[in-house]
């Protein structure tokens, strides 16, 4: 690296960066960081990174834009923009497989080049990293697709070609992934016909329905509200949320909330006897709760055709929540979320 490089990198490192770097490489270095920790590693800190941008509202929803070449330059060009990952970088894209070339001099994590530890690629993060980040993108584009990693002869996920270290991801279909939207497409069809069959025949009135005076249910910790929707939900609603939560293993729950985030009743199998012990009743009775957190509320008041979030519950375990607006007689009146661990 020329001194101009160097002035260049030092220049825009911040200590955020070099305290990562350095960290990385005293890990290797005591011998308790490899690929098999780095990797699921990598894995939460994308999904925790998607979750920041959505937060900061960042995140590139590119729902109308084609998978292309611009299309990745766009999702890089964000990402660097957020965590600055190198100073000189290219994208291309041949055929079914996206190439992104870092210049080696220019990376500003590596923990050879900033942190002073001597690695090969196999401790690089940005392999996985970037494929998750990559892969969200994808998904709330609407597109079905999901993105791999691509190992290079010797097992690595990335090689060195001259200045350059080049990482490859493989686009491929998701028919999982598909399938999944396609039964919460398929739930939220089923219930929006019984909420407004309901409202003409009379088992419930228009005013119950949007009913939003959250009464306090007494004695309860986390805390439970009751509206005038709160028992029709769990009689006609809480069936279907059940027989949809069944129809893919990955599923973890399958719940309809109004546009504040209240649950008037969870899947069954989260809607348990209240025992008064609070971690108990965390996870088994969830009913009669508002999940007015980040992504609890941009499930229930969001109206693009789907979203996919990471989704940090409450009870310690982080996963997706992909979701969809539910709408009565035209009107916006919550989301349908269904929560996904893969």
């Amino acid at each position: 690296m020329g001194q101009a490089e160097k002035k260049e990198r030092f220049d825009k490192l911040t200590g955020a960066q070099l305290l990562w770097a350095s960290t990385i490489g005293a890990s290797f270095d005591l011998g308790i960081m490899n690929r098999a920790m780095l990797i699921p590693s990598m894995k939460t800190a994308a999904q925790r990174l998607v979750l920041h941008q959505m937060q900061k509202g960042s995140f590139p929803f590119l729902e109308d834009n084609e998978l292309d070449i611009d299309f990745f330059k766009k999702t890089f060009e964000n990402l660097n923009q957020c965590i600055h990952f190198a100073n000189r970088y290219e994208v291309e894209l041949k055929d079914d497989t996206v190439i992104l070339k870092i210049n080696r001099d220019s990376c500003m994590y590596c923990p050879t080049g900033v942190g002073g530890a001597q690695l090969g690629l196999a401790i690089c993060p940005y392999p996985q990293l970037f494929s998750v980040y990559i892969d969200s993108v994808i998904k709330n584009a609407y597109k079905f697709k999901t993105v791999d990693m691509v190992k290079s002869e010797d097992g690595l996920y990335m090689y060195k070609e001259d200045e350059w270290d080049i990482v490859p991801f493989k686009i491929r279909d998701d028919d999982e992934f598909k399938e999944m939207v396609d039964i919460l497409n398929e739930g939220a069809k089923e219930i929006e016909s019984v909420l407004e069959d309901s409202l003409k025949n009379g088992v419930i009135s228009n005013e119950d329905l949007w009913d939003r005076n959250y009464i306090e249910v007494p004695d309860t910790n986390p805390q439970k509200y009751k509206t005038r929707f709160t028992d029709f939900v769990k009689e006609y609603i809480q069936p279907i949320e059940d027989k949809y939560l069944a129809k893919n293993k990955k599923f973890r729950f399958f719940l309809l909330v109004d546009d504040n985030g209240y649950a008037a009743a969870h899947n069954s199998m989260y809607d348990k006897d209240l025992t008064g012990d609070y971690k108990k009743d965390l996870l088994g009775n969830r009913s009669m709760r508002i999940f007015n957190d980040f992504t609890g509320l941009q499930c229930a008041r969001h109206e693009r055709e789907f979203l996919l979030q990471p989704y940090p519950r409450d009870v310690g375990v982080l996963m997706y929540d992909l979701s969809k607006p539910i709408y009565v007689e035209g009107k916006h009146w919550g989301g349908l979320r269904v929560g996904i661990k893969y």
